[in-house]
């Protein structure tokens, strides 16, 4: 009986061991992410945008004679700041609306001999833009940086899956409170290059702790918005301060949950070089194990990506756009983004209806750091964007519902 117990104890203790020994569990994690991103090395980073700040230092160094990046000009400022800020110079890239990716003519256009690498950022892309842009850069021999925060987990399938991330030399990822896989913060850099690997070994300074406070606010920023979430307290008291805040463009609320938003042109924090944390790392782990509920999260996203698409290109408008899908599979938004005429009214319409749409946090970043590429299409987008709500408290009624106010607004206006 005693050896049976010391057995039982000998087991259990193996079974918490593999649970929150870090190396077990590092070693899973990347087994997961490198599957997706096809690649044989994975660093950790506190945030994405430190990854993209170790890259881009990495390959200036590498690389001295080249000075330019081609950055798509629709995107976060943050991204703009940091090669900014390392005074690279930065080839802004118009989008493609019918790709949602970078405007593949131009970037042929902006690639030259002092090129560093080029920046692809998956926020609407289609799988073919993102094959005809990594051709395009192993053709110059210009490395590929793909920006992944908010397309893990979306693949498309031909003879197998082949997941975005894995389209990058180096693959950025963000376990941010708003991304599909939440550490609170942290990110990740998918990548071939040991040299980079043993780079950002020794670059990374232990002794420099990423902010408890930034930590701290994420986690009550994580827990005060599922309350927000909560349907009770929503639908009576939350979704009218929203609005009101809307109403008189009250801004401390999303500047609050997206900081970046005052990213320009702004000194890159020491932080930046701090490692990720551990508890970060656990609890990627549970969420990225929880295969289940990570493959019906994305069903019921496809499945209302789906059904939005069907009824507002029925609808046939001139006063909406919608960017064209190729694999719902692949481009299988977290919001489902949408083109409107008369944005700010429509805007305020549905609100006033009961419908929570967001306004999406990236910008014209050409007319933001005063460059002088004109790029039409992102200050378009700039302009009429608006994302519609996208998760499994979502239906079909709530969906015809949302159709119906939009088909209404326009008849009337």
């Amino acid at each position: 009986m005693k050896i049976f117990r010391i057995n039982i104890y000998l087991k259990l203790k193996i079974l918490i061991k593999s649970i929150f020994s870090e190396d077990i569990i590092f070693k899973k994690i990347d087994k997961i992410i490198l599957f997706q991103s096809k690649k044989k090395y994975l660093t950790y980073t506190s945030q994405l945008r430190t990854g993209f700040l170790l890259i881009l230092k990495f390959l200036k160094l590498k690389y001295k004679k080249k000075n330019e990046i081609v950055l798509m000009s629709y995107n976060l400022k943050e991204m703009a700041n940091i090669p900014s800020r390392l005074n690279l110079k930065i080839n802004f890239c118009d989008i493609s609306l019918r790709t949602g990716s970078i405007n593949i003519m131009e970037l042929q256009k902006k690639i030259n001999n002092k090129t560093l690498c080029v920046v692809l950022t998956n926020i609407f892309s289609d799988y073919k833009s993102c094959q005809k842009i990594k051709q395009l850069c192993n053709r110059n021999k210009i490395p590929l940086i793909e920006d992944n925060a908010i397309y893990f987990d979306n693949y498309i399938k031909k003879n197998k899956k082949i997941y975005s991330g894995s389209f990058g030399d180096y693959s950025l990822l963000s376990f941010n409170i708003m991304k599909n896989i939440s550490g609170f913060y942290g990110g990740s850099i998918s990548h071939d290059d040991l040299e980079f690997k043993s780079y950002c070994s020794n670059l990374f300074n232990k002794n420099i702790k990423f902010p408890n406070i930034l930590y701290l606010r994420q986690v009550i920023i994580f827990f005060v918005l599922k309350i927000f979430s909560l349907n009770l307290l929503y639908n009576y008291i939350f979704h009218y301060l929203f609005y009101l805040a809307s109403e008189f463009k009250i801004n401390f609320i999303q500047n609050l949950i997206y900081p970046s938003l005052r990213f320009r042109n702004s000194k890159i924090p020491n932080y930046y070089l701090s490692p990720i944390k551990n508890f970060t790392k656990k609890l990627i782990y549970f969420q990225l194990k929880d295969f289940k509920s990570r493959k019906k999260n994305h069903d019921i996203r496809k499945i209302n990506n789906k059904y939005y698409y069907s009824k507002l290109k029925k609808m046939n408008s001139k006063d909406i756009l919608l960017f064209p899908i190729q694999d719902f599979n692949f481009q299988n938004y977290l919001e489902f983004p949408v083109l409107f005429k008369k944005k700010e009214k429509i805007h305020k319409y549905l609100m006033e209806k009961g419908f929570d749409l967001k306004k999406i946090h990236y910008f014209n970043c050409a007319k933001e750091f005063k460059n002088k590429s004109r790029c039409n299409n992102s200050e378009r987008i700039e302009n009429e964007i608006l994302c519609l709500p996208n998760h499994y408290k979502i239906d079909n009624y709530y969906i015809n519902r949302l159709i119906k106010e939009i088909k209404i607004f326009y008849k009337n206006n």
